[in-house]
């Protein structure tokens, strides 16, 4: 009878257990087939961001192109800014031995410009000390001393143009051993009689 009894409670407690079971397994699939659909909604954003992204990258991208050929568009001289200008030049920073911070160079430039190329020639006095090269953006001189063997020095200019009788901008020294120095460079346009 024991035996019997005992089985009957086993019994029980299994049809009780069993029936737990199913209830359980029915609500981990439930949580299972909701966490398949939250996963197939998290890559459904994934790959919307993906081209999202793609999208923003190629519209950055046209962007800079199209900022960089707007940067290398060059014009031709103005007539107003052909001519003789004054010069003064103020040094702003160095790290080379030669020069100071405070040191003035004054010149006078001469410019002038052939289709799209502009050309400066620096004087003192009535020697020619240096010519630059460069172009005219619309908005800006940007030129250079060429290269050459003899000089491994390099001189850039920067100028604004503030109106037609003013500009303003930088010259920038570079020397063969790396030592930099800047200028600040004023201009007025000489007055022709």
């Amino acid at each position: 009878m024991k035996l019997c009894l005992i089985s009957i409670i086993i019994l029980a407690l299994l049809a009780q257990y069993g029936c737990g079971f199913d209830e359980r397994k029915k609500q981990l699939d439930q949580r299972e087939q909701a966490l398949i659909a939250r996963e197939q909604l998290v890559m459904i954003k994934e790959k919307q961001l993906k081209l999202l992204e793609d999208s923003l990258k190629k519209n950055f991208e046209k962007i800079d192109s199209a900022n960089l050929s707007q940067a290398e568009q060059t014009f031709p001289l103005p007539d107003s800014l052909a001519g003789s200008w004054n010069v003064n030049m103020v040094c702003t920073q160095t790290n080379c031995t030669g020069f100071a911070v405070g040191d003035i160079r004054k010149e006078t430039w001469q410019i002038a410009g052939v289709d799209n190329n502009v050309t400066i020639r620096a004087l003192q006095g009535e020697k020619l000390i240096r010519v630059y090269t460069g172009k005219f953006t619309g908005t800006q001189l940007k030129l250079a001393t060429p290269e050459t063997a003899q000089t491994a020095t390099i001189m850039k200019v920067e100028l604004n143009i503030d109106n037609q009788n003013k500009m303003n901008g930088q010259r920038i020294i570079t020397q063969p051993d790396g030592c930099n120095t800047s200028f600040k460079a004023d201009l007025d346009k000489l007055k022709t009689r």
